[in-house]
């Protein structure tokens, strides 16, 4: 809302004066007070705005919250009935987001947003981001693409790696990664990491075509258009600045991939490749190539410690750089430890931070064990909470 100022002018004009008579000084006090921007009230259509935004946030926070904890229930414990129930609220919320009548005031504030503060401006855009992922003005597609995402993480969520016909859990992954020298067994286990592709396969065509159809009811040509619109940006833009950064990064990273093989040539006894293996580096997804000189042994420092030791020493970093504490429910709603190897309950193991409800609901899905790389693990997540 503009806000109306005094020229500086005038007032050394008025000081340049003579005193002014009583009255004249009070009436000016008056005018002064009436310039005041408390005393302007907002436009009718910034005020038409202000209404539709409590409405449509007020509505929006409520199914935010129903649709996570949801989506939370399933996560952590996968069936069939906790998949419907994550389905059926996904849907809800599609369709709270993507009402044509939200859509459409939306729409039509923003044909006057010179009239708008910029906050505002920036949540109407945002209502209508919101709705692209789930537009009712084709309900049918939208059903199909949260069947579709449901499926798909069903089985991400419950999918159960096995190495020689064996169940091994994603922590056994990771320590033989970590520490076997075999390169037939690492290879072996790195491939049993990876068979969770297959399974999702035949489904992915499937979401993405649903995806980009959703994308296109808002006038998007892809749904990499609508991710990329949450930037501010266009692809061709994300796609230049991203380009722009991989030539920047290009001269460091042929140096240090260059160092990286020769180290792990010698590590395994085998010619220097021309790419690297994958299962050649210790983490399975290659986020980080940890281990490749002779350092310290810091796992030492955490035998005989508990996983609860982690996770609390990983606030205590936050509250000592001035954070408040995590409230008692991240302690009594999180899942931070692995499944009991004699329970038949399956969760995901990706380490996640939720924010359940867009205030005070912070939880953490984990599967801590007292290593280094959980100790790292840990302190990551909290961070995504703080």
């Amino acid at each position: 809302m503009h806000r109306p100022r005094i020229s500086c002018f005038f007032l050394l004009f008025q000081l340049s004066l003579p005193p002014p008579p009583r009255l004249w000084r009070a009436s000016f006090l008056f005018l002064l007070l009436l310039l005041s921007p408390e005393n302007f009230a907002a436009s009718p259509i910034q005020e038409r705005a202000d209404r539709f935004l409590a409405l449509a946030n007020s509505g929006y926070q409520a199914l935010f919250r129903v649709n996570s904890e949801a989506q939370w229930t399933a996560v952590t414990d996968v069936t069939p009935e906790h998949d419907a129930a994550a389905e059926a609220t996904a849907k809800a919320y599609a369709a709270f987001n993507g009402n044509p009548a939200i859509i459409n005031e939306a729409r039509e504030l923003l044909t006057r947003q010179k009239e708008l503060s910029d906050i505002t401006v920036r949540q109407l855009k945002q209502l209508l981001l919101n709705a692209a992922e789930g537009p009712m003005t084709n309900p049918d597609l939208v059903a199909k693409r949260v069947a579709a995402e449901t499926k798909q993480a069903s089985l991400m969520n419950g999918f159960e790696f096995k190495l020689n016909g064996q169940k091994i859990t994603a922590n056994q992954i990771d320590d033989k990664l970590e520490k076997s020298t075999d390169l037939a067994e690492r290879k072996a286990v790195w491939e049993a990491s990876k068979e969770i592709g297959p399974a999702l396969k035949p489904n992915l065509v499937i979401l993405r075509d649903l995806r980009n159809g959703v994308a296109r009811e808002m006038q998007y040509p892809d749904y990499f258009s609508l991710e990329v619109a949450a930037y501010g940006m266009t692809t061709n833009e994300m796609l230049k600045m991203l380009d722009g950064w991989m030539a920047t990064l290009r001269p460091l990273y042929l140096q240090l991939h260059t160092w990286t093989k020769y180290k792990l040539a010698e590590k395994f006894h085998q010619p220097v490749p021309k790419k690297i293996p994958a299962h050649w580096i210790n983490n399975r997804w290659a986020q980080e190539w940890p281990d490749l000189v002779e350092a310290a042994n810091v796992d030492k420092y955490f035998n005989g410690r508990k996983p609860e030791w982690i996770i609390k020493t990983a606030e205590q970093f936050y509250t000592g750089l001035g954070f408040t504490p995590l409230p008692q429910s991240f302690w009594e709603q999180s899942d931070l430890y692995p499944v009991p190897p004699d329970s038949n309950r399956k969760k995901n193991t990706h380490a996640s931070c939720w924010h359940i409800d867009l205030e005070n609901d912070i939880r953490s899905l984990q599967s801590i064990e007292p290593n280094s790389r959980w100790f790292f693990t840990a302190h990551h997540e909290l961070g995504h909470g703080y």
